[in-house]
């Protein structure tokens, strides 16, 4: 009991410390900052080299509590020893969540385009017409905090994700302190739906739920970008997962016609909702798509009557929504303005860097462009080349579509042209439930440990020297607030001991 409250306590520790650290440290917006009207948070944001080193800090001591926390959600075999119960899973989400709905956005300034979206929209705009400043004007407080790089760009977004940023900015009238927390507490419940659909799909493949939870929604990675960072994947997560939930139980033994056709309904209306957040989440489709085909039969003709079935729902939903929210299909043709980035994290990005790098050292003139487009078509064909075969594999029932779908998305983000560090948990939530192998628990922890530290809190990138300062600092200070916390926590527990009759 000793050991699990000092995790959960060293945890909200770095919590509150993120929190704190990211009034002045976070991604402020340029003007209208209502956050620095509170007494002495200006003096915090004007500290930046403290803040960031506390956010830091704060990160070291939230990924050390969750690491803490292995030895009681692991074994993942149900059947084994016991392990924390849901409602402890549930309070440490809970308190490791609430010191960061207040702080500002942390590590990305993403969400002020989603704010710029949606006041676009809201005012009866087209967001997919233009960019921001295209369309509200330079001189607009949300388009001035919009990074430039995405300044003139239509919104990427389905009409599902900028529907809620509209609603949003309806009800705060574009007020950007009350806006980001909305948008925070709709991740929040998002990845609270993730959890419960987790939850149920780990028990459908026989893993503890305590272990898909720990690895796929307390991970570090969730709580900093998902939350923290108000990214809407949470939004695309949440729907997606539950989407696939309710597409197996349509599948269950026992199900009534009238139960079958509901669930099935349900889920093509949630994973649609997900892929009109993010298109990717459509890719969600098939694996149920295909579960439902062995449900039917398992033979070619219903994995034909199965995709003509999810066709046209996926036809009738999207057309519903799209109308719906007065957006239209703008969103279906401004797709892939991502990829005009150079993202270092993407494999196919690196190397057509490498391969037109060495071009140019070798007098052959500067193919990069040409390079890029290159390497990146041939990395998503590969990618839909491992789609496809989990489909496939789902069908013939020699893997479960809930492994085929965190397999698949796996291969595809490896792949994609432009790769974010959370973009992994789109393949990490549902694997969660799924994998029981040790060597995939110690990549994702690996992963999301050294990830968790890589992004700074502004989003921005800062002058090399500034920056190993920062991490200096963080690193000093952090190893002495461990090792200081670990005596304590020796002293306590040695004491606790010598009580004991």
């Amino acid at each position: 009991l000793l050991r699990y409250r000092t995790g959960v306590f060293v945890g909200i520790v770095g919590s509150i410390l993120i929190a704190v650290g990211g009034l002045g440290a976070g991604a402020l917006p340029v003007v209208g900052n209502s956050l620095w009207a509170i007494p002495g948070v200006g003096f915090l944001a004007r500290m930046l080299h403290t803040t960031t080193v506390t956010v830091f800090v704060g990160i070291a001591l939230l990924v050390l509590g969750w690491l803490m926390l292995w030895r009681f959600c692991l074994p993942a075999r149900v059947g084994s020893s016991p392990v924390l119960p849901m409602r402890a899973i549930q309070r440490t989400f809970v308190l490791w969540v609430l010191p960061l709905v207040v702080t500002a956005p942390m590590f990305t300034q993403d969400i002020y385009s989603y704010l710029a979206q949606g006041s676009i929209a809201a005012q009866g705009m087209d967001p997919y017409s233009g960019g921001p400043v295209d369309l509200l004007g330079v001189d607009d407080d949300l388009a001035r905090s919009v990074p430039y790089e995405w300044s003139h760009s239509p919104a990427p977004y389905g009409p599902v994700a900028v529907g809620v940023a509209a609603l949003i900015s309806l009800v705060t009238g574009d007020a950007i302190g009350p806006a980001v927390v909305l948008h925070r507490l709709v991740s929040i419940l998002a990845v609270a739906a993730a959890a419960w659909a987790i939850t149920q799909l780990a028990r459908r493949c026989s893993v503890r739920y305590q272990a898909a939870l720990w690895l796929g929604i307390l991970n570090p990675l969730v709580l900093l970008h998902l939350v923290a960072g108000v990214h809407n994947e949470a939004l695309m997560m949440g729907l997606l997962l539950c989407g696939v939930e309710l597409g197996l139980r349509a599948t269950d033994p026992g199900r009534n016609a009238g139960h079958r056709w509901a669930f099935t309904g349900a889920a093509i209306t949630l994973i649609c909702c997900a892929g009109m957040v993010k298109v990717t989440a459509f890719l969600a489709l098939g694996f149920v798509g295909v579960a439902v085909a062995r449900m039917l039969g398992g033979r070619f003709r219903d994995l034909l009557l199965a995709t003509a079935l999810f066709t046209a729902g996926t036809i009738a939903v999207v057309s519903a929504v799209s109308f719906g929210t007065g957006l239209g299909f703008g969103w279906i043709l401004v797709q892939g303005g991502a990829t005009e980035i150079i993202s270092w994290m993407s494999l196919t990005t690196d190397v057509g860097l490498l391969t037109a790098g060495t071009a140019q050292f070798l007098g052959l003139g500067d193919h990069t462009a040409a390079a890029l487009s290159i390497a990146r078509t041939l990395g998503l064909l590969v990618g839909a080349f491992w789609v496809v075969r989990m489909l496939w594999a789902s069908f013939r029932g020699r893997i479960h579509p809930v492994g085929g779908l965190g397999v698949a998305t796996f291969m595809l983000v490896v792949f994609f042209p432009v790769v974010h560090p959370w973009y992994v948990l789109w393949a990490v939530m549902p694997l969660a439930a799924w994998a029981n192998q040790r060597l995939f628990r110690l990549a994702v922890v690996a992963y999301s440990v050294v990830l968790s530290f890589f992004i700074l809190p502004r989003g921005l990138n800062l002058p090399p020297a500034t920056v190993t300062m920062m991490y200096l600092m963080s690193a000093a200070i952090a190893l002495t607030l461990i090792g200081v916390g670990w005596l304590l926590y020796r002293r306590r527990l040695t004491t606790g001991y010598t009580r004991q009759p």
